[in-house]
């Protein structure tokens, strides 16, 4: 599992100072990106070494509580491998002070070539950075959930 400490700001709220449901996917996004650095390298440098995309084909979550603007947030991550091609990322959203469930869910990408549309088996590279993700955190082979502020 990998773990990482976002920051909120004004500007991902409404008026009321709640922030917009939609930009919760956008905080599994940036969690993303941040596995990607955490394995020393950057996400749009591999697609761009394998010529790949990796389109987003699936989502759904469920909202517990409402996240405040300004309040710091932990988004973990949990990939699963769904044959050769397709990676599920489960994800929790937590408040960084009590650890309580803000919203959880999940997205699946494909992989994909650039150039025939086509999917295609995941790049052993991204496969490993996705595995740093898979990993059970009560493994005892498991360095346990990672933390970077991001934000």
């Amino acid at each position: 599992m990998f773990e990482v400490r976002l920051q909120t700001y004004w500007d991902d709220a409404d008026p009321a100072g709640l922030v917009y449901f939609a930009h919760f996917f956008r905080f599994v996004e940036y969690a993303e990106s941040e596995l990607f650095r955490s394995a020393g390298v950057e996400r749009m440098q591999l697609y761009d070494r394998f010529s790949i995309w990796m389109p987003r084909v699936e989502s759904f979550a469920k909202f517990s509580k409402p996240i405040r603007a300004e309040e710091a947030i932990l988004v973990r991550l949990h990939a699963r491998f769904k044959g050769e091609k397709t990676v599920r990322l489960d994800f929790e959203i937590l408040n960084v002070d009590d650890r309580s469930r803000l919203a959880e869910g999940y997205v699946t990408a494909v992989c994909i070539d650039r150039e025939s549309a086509k999917s295609r088996p995941l790049p052993p590279a991204m496969r490993e950075v996705f595995a740093r993700a898979a990993a059970d955190s009560s493994d005892p082979g498991s360095q346990g959930p990672r933390s970077k502020d991001a934000g």
